[in-house]
């Protein structure tokens, strides 16, 4: 029988099970933005993650974690689950979401992320009652690209922050995490630590602001991503879509990076074509279920 304790404030415990999990569930190759140090760093946080569910081995070491932390539209579920000579993967995932069932009923909208997506992942989620939701690939390259760029300028924030926002909006019409940002969501996104002007760039004709490439930098795997990249849906068509992620790269590279990395849905399969341009190619898969109460 699979044993699991529930734990509803984060604490030095939760902290301790991430790192353990984090070493021993995760090759390193897979650690990016969500699963790394900076991920164990947010359970020293009670607001950032105030419940948890964790599997331990006979011998006291963690096999199991999934946490849960509050996003703009209901609760995210992520969980690390690292093989063991107990019980299978999908027994430890499914005995963790099912502990954490009664917690988790106030909640109108639930999503179960699966990161990388195992085919437990989905069996566990299914038999839960969650319905997929999206995919999401994670595709990667080597820096320097060997393509055309576009000029582009470092963003300035004292005058370029509304219009930034008006164009991401139109670009991300409809996107579930990019779209309808509103003036608080993207200043919020603006303060974030790893956030760089710099690494902003802005693509322009005449002064008039038609894309932008906004990166982010993980110093922590030495990855430089392109966290968004969007244009003007006046200028559709007009094959802007490598050079414009083509000066992201380039700065990513002036920056020292070697890889390059981004995410794109799974069923876009445009954008992965010109991606695939570029050099990129799928490093791994995530996938989300949702569960919205009735």
């Amino acid at each position: 029988m699979v044993n699991v304790e529930v734990i509803e404030e984060a604490n030095d415990e939760i902290v301790q099970c991430a790192r353990h999990l984090l070493e021993h569930a995760l090759p390193s190759a897979d650690r990016d933005d969500r699963f790394s140090d900076s991920w164990v760093e947010e359970m020293r946080d009670p607001n950032s993650s105030f419940v948890a569910a964790i599997t331990k081995a006979p011998n006291g070491h963690p096999v199991g974690l999934v946490t849960g932390s509050r996003g703009r539209d209901g609760m995210q579920l992520d969980g690390l689950v690292s093989d063991n000579e107990w019980w299978p993967s999908r027994d430890v995932f499914s005995a963790l979401l099912d502990a954490l069932g009664p917690h988790l009923e106030p909640e109108p909208s639930i999503e179960l992320w699966g990161k990388p997506a195992q085919p437990w992942h989905d069996e566990v989620a299914t038999e839960l009652g969650y319905e997929h939701l999206r995919a999401l690939h994670q595709l990667r390259c080597s820096l320097p690209v060997q393509a055309e760029s576009v000029a582009t300028r470092a963003f300035d924030p004292a005058t370029d922050t509304e219009s930034l926002r008006l164009l991401n909006n139109r670009a991300f019409l409809g996107h579930p995490d990019q779209g309808a940002l509103t003036e608080a969501t993207f200043a919020s996104r603006l303060a974030e630590p790893w956030n760089r002007p710099d690494g902003i760039r802005i693509y322009e004709v005449d002064g008039e602001m038609l894309g932008f490439c906004w990166t982010k930098i993980h110093a922590e795997h030495g990855l430089g991503e392109i966290f968004a990249i969007g244009l003007d849906p006046s200028v559709h068509g007009q094959g802007l879509g490598v050079p414009m992620t083509a000066s992201g790269l380039e700065w990513l590279a002036t920056q020292g990076l070697a890889i390059g990395m981004l995410y794109v849905e799974a069923d876009n399969i445009p954008a992965i074509r010109t991606y695939e341009r570029l050099g990129f190619s799928v490093s791994r898969t995530d996938r989300a279920w949702r569960n919205e109460s009735s």
